[in-house]
């Protein structure tokens, strides 16, 4: 990447930085920073590691009266490295990671972009409020999801079996059909291997339905997972 492309990353979170450069070291990996002399996006990782915890804790508080352990399960659930991976990939934010010349293929460590979704929080809750901080979380995770039970989640199945071996990584590609105003294309990979491609009115069904087509040919699946 040639210049760090502010416009376009604050249109994508639905964020304008009143500190720019808060949002660049918010992307800024030790690797680059290193090499520049510039700080990197650990301390505000660190920062927002803890407020995103409170945050869908906090959420989950308001929606549930479940005991403690529940809570707890579904908290790690919708913070996990493989979901909060899953969001930067859809939202297309790994290629803006500034990585120093020694880092190759970036993108596919889930834990940089997970690293990457809570920089993100705790910048905008420094820059602004944890209420904004709130904002920027809840429009990416969907903490009621966890109590859907009558509705079989074939996202979450079909990363829940990437996530069952190790080094596996899930990547859906969305867009809108060139073909037909109005419609949406989501195709899946798995380790860079194409699964499945469905089509739908929206992008959110689109990639439910291309889960559930990788998930139902599980020969396919097995042969790519090893």
């Amino acid at each position: 990447m040639n210049q760090f492309d502010y416009k376009r990353i604050e249109k994508i979170i639905h964020y304008s930085f009143k500190d720019k450069e808060k949002l660049k070291t918010a992307f800024t990996h030790s690797s680059y920073a290193n090499q520049h002399s510039i700080e990197s996006y650990e301390r505000l990782e660190f920062l927002g590691d803890s407020i995103l915890n409170f945050i869908v804790a906090d959420e989950l508080f308001k929606l549930s009266q479940d005991e403690e352990g529940k809570l707890t399960k579904w908290r790690a659930r919708l913070v996990n490295s493989e979901n909060l991976s899953y969001i930067i990939d859809n939202l297309g934010l790994a290629k803006y990671i500034l990585v120093g010349d020694s880092i190759k293929n970036i993108g596919d460590l889930k834990s940089v972009k997970e690293d990457l979704f809570e920089s993100i929080t705790g910048a905008i809750y420094i820059d602004s409020s944890i209420d904004k901080a709130r904002r920027f979380v809840t429009r990416f995770i969907d903490v009621a999801s966890v109590f859907k039970k009558n509705d079989v989640d074939y996202k979450t199945l079909l990363q829940e079996k990437i996530q069952s071996k190790k080094g596996s990584n899930l990547v859906y590609f969305t867009y809108e059909d060139p073909l037909e105003k109005g419609r949406f294309c989501a195709e899946v990979y798995i380790n860079d291997v194409f699964v499945a491609r469905a089509y739908a009115k929206s992008k959110k069904v689109a990639q439910i339905e291309c889960a559930k087509l990788a998930l139902s040919d599980s020969k396919v699946l097995d042969k790519i997972l090893g």
